[in-house]
């Protein structure tokens, strides 16, 4: 026979004495075996399966539910894009369909003009009358003999020459105070701004003069302004 030592406090000591009274037990050794050897479940007898793996499950699904509310999160976050993406290529659809009517309407315009000068003569355009059509007329795109008798020449004629080093640029006098106007009335050094104010025509001379330091933005006075 084997003999096993538990140690207690008086206040334990007296509560098993006190526990093993009550269950009927005369002897408090016997009292402690049958606490040893009792179990939550019955000799002989099998486990409750489907309480196992409920249990199992519970435990599972809590520590599923974490990441189940992550990938929620990141289902909805998919969602959102994806209507952002439609909307950005119905509007690219859009922009193309402009563009395609635009380029159609030009196209047409280019061809009716075509016809219109094939079909009445007319006498041959002078710099001056190719100048007031045009607005603008570059050195740069321009392959000519004599470049210093041609904007000479323009300038005679009431063109406005600007010289600058790269190149002379000739302004039909009435587009150059049209011009003028606008860009004194734009408060904005943002060039992307300014083109919304301009013509194409307009935005392209803008462009040249403030490459070539011939305008400059005056933040005092918020307007651009040429050198003087």
């Amino acid at each position: 026979m084997r003999i096993i030592s538990i140690k207690l406090t008086d206040e334990e000591y007296k509560e098993l004495e006190e526990r093993a009274r009550r269950e009927g037990f005369v002897l408090l050794s016997d009292f402690v075996k049958s606490l040893l050897f009792s179990s939550s479940y019955p000799h002989g007898t099998q486990v409750d399966n489907a309480q196992v793996v409920s249990r199992i499950e519970k435990k599972m699904q809590d520590m599923i539910n974490p990441f189940t509310s992550q990938i929620d999160e990141i289902k909805q976050k998919v969602a959102m894009l994806t209507e952002r993406i439609e909307i950005l290529e119905e509007k690219l659809g859009e922009s193309k369909d402009n563009m395609k009517d635009i380029n159609k309407k030009q196209k047409k315009s280019f061809e009716s003009k075509s016809i219109n000068v094939k079909s009445e003569p007319q006498h041959k355009k002078t710099a001056i009358d190719i100048l007031r059509e045009q607005g603008v007329i570059y050195e740069s795109e321009l392959k000519l003999n004599n470049p210093d008798a041609f904007f000479d020449k323009l300038e005679t004629q009431g063109a406005i020459v600007i010289t600058t080093d790269p190149e002379r640029i000739a302004i039909d006098s009435n587009f150059y105070e049209e011009f003028k106007k606008k860009i004194a009335n734009i408060s904005t050094s943002d060039e992307i701004e300014v083109q919304k104010y301009l013509t194409k025509q307009e935005y392209k001379l803008f462009q040249k003069l403030r490459q070539y330091s011939v305008i400059y933005f005056d933040a005092d006075s918020k307007s651009w302004k040429f050198v003087s």
